[in-house]
């Protein structure tokens, strides 16, 4: 497969023979955006990467992605900086609570060193801005998978054993899903 990437040059990409033999290594992603063209749009671009990735849920703020993260034990989160109810800074800092093995991805269609900082500073590991997602969108989910993935080896309060994942191979804790709202700041 040839991805047209930027100035007239053409990648090919194909999955290495390790993940094509081992479906449990595809990642499961989650797609968090205000905007349901933004969200079909994602999904998209990630399609043809169906070997890899794939997009699991859908939430359109912030409460909506706290709960499909949980259900569907994600492994990357692509989160909208400007969400309604919380926010995705405080939506990211919270499922990094929740969910530390999960690589975060923040997205906005406004970049500002204070977006920037606040996603990171929230658990975020890198920032696409929207204009830029058809052509940065897998490469970036793939360095971040590669180099900030750990692999979670339990998912508590589901009491299933996940299987491995990419990463420093470690276990990561994964705590029980929220009970409470998110605290309002």
């Amino acid at each position: 497969m040839a991805v047209s990437i930027r100035d007239n040059e053409t990648v090919s990409y194909s999955a290495p023979r390790s993940m094509q033999t081992q479906p449990c290594l595809r990642w499961r992603a989650l797609v968090v955006d205000g905007h349901a063209a933004i969200r079909e749009m994602v999904r998209i671009i990630l399609e043809p990467y169906g070997d890899l990735i794939e997009v699991v849920a859908e939430a359109s703020d912030g409460d909506g992605a706290i709960d499909q993260a949980l259900l569907h034990k994600v492994d990357v989160v692509l989160m909208d900086v400007n969400l309604l109810s919380p926010n995705g800074v405080e939506t990211t800092r919270y499922l990094k609570q929740s969910m530390p093995h999960v690589v975060i991805l923040g997205l906005s269609a406004d970049y500002t060193p204070h977006i920037y900082n606040s996603m990171i500073a929230a658990g975020a590991v890198a920032f696409v801005r929207k204009q830029d997602a058809a052509d940065m969108l897998f490469r970036t989910i793939v360095y971040a998978m590669f180099h900030y993935c750990r692999p979670r080896e339990q998912d508590q309060g589901f009491g299933n054993t996940a299987p491995g994942r990419l990463g420093d191979g470690k276990p990561a804790a994964v705590s029980a899903p929220r009970t409470s709202p998110l605290p309002q700041f």
